[in-house]
């Protein structure tokens, strides 16, 4: 069942920010797809770290006792320690990230990706965060929304990422309809309407 016009949800006020939103509730592709270098940089750092933490106390202390030689660490324990490196890392990443979509860390390189994708999109005449192409109703959307939205506060205990495509982002698309300095190169002039390329995807109810 949709929603109609009368039964739309409201959403609350967002969270502050210091710098602009790009995206209250990005979907898990775009945050990855956003990462920084430093981001990767960090990921692999931890993925190396566990593992030569690990060696680095056996020799420090010997598991055999106190002043034993070190011992021959088990492949199994080095492979355990790399994946909990790789793991903690990309939460670690995937956090900085969505940082950034938040505005909560600096992002003026994100906020020129956001626009051109976002320009790109409307200029194809798409919804810019393809909810169109999603398996859910517009009732379920609002609520994956309302369960990965500021998923990313408690992200390193319980790992939640928005895998929905919904319309619900916390930014007015008609910022998107502005020509910033240096985007007048891109060559998204007189893009349609975004009521008039929402009506094209609009599901009528009888």
């Amino acid at each position: 069942m949709s929603y109609t016009a009368s039964s739309a949800p409201v959403r609350g006020a967002l969270n502050p920010s210091e710098y602009e939103l790009i995206d209250s509730d990005p979907h898990f592709n775009r945050v990855v797809g956003y990462m920084r270098p430093s981001d990767y940089a960090v990921w692999g750092a931890s993925a190396v770290g566990f593992p030569l933490a690990l060696v680095g106390m056996e020799r420090l202390q010997s598991s055999a006792g106190p002043y034993k030689a070190a011992t021959k660490i088990p492949g199994g324990a080095i492979r355990f320690t790399t994946f909990l490196g790789l793991t903690g890392g990309f939460l670690w990443a995937y956090i900085r990230s969505s940082q950034r979509f938040l505005g909560w860390q600096e992002n003026a390189r994100e906020v020129k990706l956001d626009r051109y994708e976002i320009k790109k999109s409307l200029s194809q005449e798409k919804l810019p965060y393809h909810e169109n192409e999603s398996l859910l109703d517009d009732r379920l959307q609002d609520l994956a929304n309302r369960n990965s939205q500021n998923s990313v506060t408690l992200l390193a205990f319980v790992p939640f990422f928005n895998f929905a495509h919904h319309p619900y982002h916390g930014v007015n698309i008609a910022k998107y309809y502005e020509t910033r300095p240096g985007e007048e190169s891109w060559g998204f002039d007189n893009l349609k309407p975004f009521e008039e390329i929402k009506a094209k995807y609009t599901k009528k109810i009888e």
